[in-house]
This record gives structure tokens, sequence and C-alpha cells, in this order.
């Protein structure tokens, strides 16, 4: 297994080339009460589907993405090495992000150790036969995939539920859209000329939730 390296700023086209209409973030977002420490929020997709009350502070290590994110307060950081004080937050997030590093237990431990008793959290990623339309054998495995994510949870935190998807939940209307698809998953573009349109996409993955003992 291998990370994914991260190319949010040696190439931003790339993930800006396409947004899911509904995604974990939504998912998520009505079980938050804050504050909640977004790791990896990339350029904010989970502020607008908070409440009012909700307390939100960001992290990510690229510049590139702190600077497209309009929400604050948000911190240049290691997910690795976070600035904040133990016991800090009710909540950490690391929604679609793990798979970048070598070892995904130094940040889950992290998040453990900031996360205040008994608070939550969330953290999700895809699974190696997402996309089967598209990438019919497969995704190269990664350091945080699906099949191992709550495995991986559960070597930090002793309370870890699994809430697992699979099925036709994204559609792309247009053979511009599936290229555009192609680029944003870093499949080759051309895999988008031999796919009829409009394509249903077979998501498949997993939201891992778990909680601090108090």
């Amino acid at each position: 297994m291998t990370r994914l390296p991260p190319d949010y700023d040696s190439d931003p086209e790339r993930w800006q080339s396409w947004s899911s209409r509904r995604d974990v973030h939504e998912a998520v977002a009505s079980e938050l009460r804050g504050p909640i420490l977004d790791v990896g929020c990339g350029d904010g997709r989970l502020p607008p589907l908070l409440g009012a009350s909700v307390r939100w502070i960001g992290v990510d290590s690229s510049p590139t993405q702190v600077s497209a994110n309009p929400h604050r307060p948000i911190v240049l950081a290691d997910m690795r090495r976070l600035p904040l004080a133990d016991a800090t937050v009710a909540e950490v997030a690391h929604l679609w992000c793990l798979y970048h590093l070598g070892d995904p237990v130094d940040a889950i431990a992290e998040a453990m150790r900031v996360l205040r008793p008994g608070g939550r959290y969330f953290a999700c990623t895809a699974a190696r036969d997402n996309d089967p339309e598209l990438v019919p054998g497969g995704y190269p495995p990664s350091t945080f995939d699906a099949e191992e994510a709550a495995g991986i949870v559960g070597s930090v935190f002793d309370d870890v539920a699994v809430e697992r998807w699979d099925g036709t939940f994204a559609p792309l209307s247009t053979r511009e859209e599936v290229r555009a698809y192609c680029r944003h998953a870093s499949i080759p573009v051309e895999t988008a000329d031999a796919v009829p349109v409009p394509l249903w996409l077979t998501k498949r993955g997993v939201l891992v939730r778990a909680t601090k003992p108090r």
C-alpha cells in the first residue's frame, strides 16, 4: 500500500475540475455541535453546512487550498502535528485526506489528543472497487482505503462505528462531465470516450465514527 501524493498546490486544476453534488460532508454536518476541527478542510465544503452556532476551525497543509477557502479561522499545518493543546475540541473530522499519509495512525492519534473526553471523531474514504464503470480493475491500494479504515481507526479508538455505502449515487450527464470526473479522480481522460452517457457511477466507501473515552 502506498500513500497518494497530494498535488493540491502543484495541480490545482485537478481537484477543481469536478465536485460531487452531495458528499459525506452533508451526512456529518448534521451531527456536529462544535467546536469542530476540520482537518484537511480543503477549500471549505463543510462550514456552509453547519448550524449558525457551530464553531468551526479549519486545518490544511496546502497553501493553495487555504487561500481558496473563504472560511475562517483556518490554520496552515500538518495533520500529524496539530497546533492545538490537549483536549481542545469536541469533534475532529478527517474527510477524504488520510490516504495522503504514509501512516494514517499518526494523524488519528493526534486527533485523539486534541479531542475532549467524550469527543467524537469522523473519517471517510473510498473503497478500492469504487467507480467500477470507469476503473473495472479497481484503484491501487492506498494507506487508508475503506477495506481497512475501521481497523486503522480502531487501533487508536476503542469505540468505533462503521457506515458503508455501495450504490449508484453519482450521475455524470455529459461526456464533458465524465472527462472532468476522470481528471478529478486521476483516471486517464481517454477513458471517458469508452463509456456510455449519461453515466451513473457506483460509489463505494466508508464513514468511520469513533468516540474518545470520558
